[in-house]
């Protein structure tokens, strides 16, 4: 998250913000039942509650005063670019920008993760199956230089 802050210019302050923020986007996990967490398939009661995690986050991320300004990014970081995402349905920019970045660096680790060597083969299967979002999970806007970023670093 923070490599993508720098290479699109943000300042150190926003950088910092989006450092803390992809740090404690998932923290909303802690009032789910931990077997759940564990689980490949969800059923829809599951999926339900699941889907409530950020909304959990942005409240305990409201209770202090020093992370307070972080709760919108975290409440939002399951927002789609074309407003089908949780949990309010945010469509585009509505989305916040620190939301964006850490959807797009979340999912990128969480698919490379799910296979079984991260190659550079593997690393660009990843992008290009990110690239086929463009436009409706992911910013494609942001996405384009999440992708320019992760080929400059190789």
């Amino acid at each position: 998250c923070t490599e993508m802050g720098k290479t699109m210019g943000l300042s150190e302050t926003v950088v910092k913000r989006l450092k803390d923020a992809g740090y404690l986007h998932d923290i909303g996990k802690i009032v789910l039942d931990e077997q759940m967490l564990k689980k490949d398939e969800l059923n829809d009661e599951e999926k339900r509650k699941f889907q409530e995690h950020p909304v959990a986050g942005y409240r305990i991320l409201n209770l202090f005063d020093n992370i307070m300004d972080l709760s919108e990014a975290v409440y939002a970081h399951h927002e789609n670019w074309d407003g089908t995402g949780y949990p309010k349905g945010l469509k585009g920019e509505e989305i916040p920008l620190i939301s964006r970045i850490i959807t797009i660096s979340e999912k990128y680790e969480k698919m490379l993760a799910n296979t079984k060597n991260e190659t550079s083969d593997t690393k660009e299967q990843v992008l290009n199956e990110m690239k086929e979002k463009a436009g409706t999970v992911f910013d494609p806007t942001l996405l384009e230089v999440f992708i320019d970023m992760i080929h400059k670093i190789e």
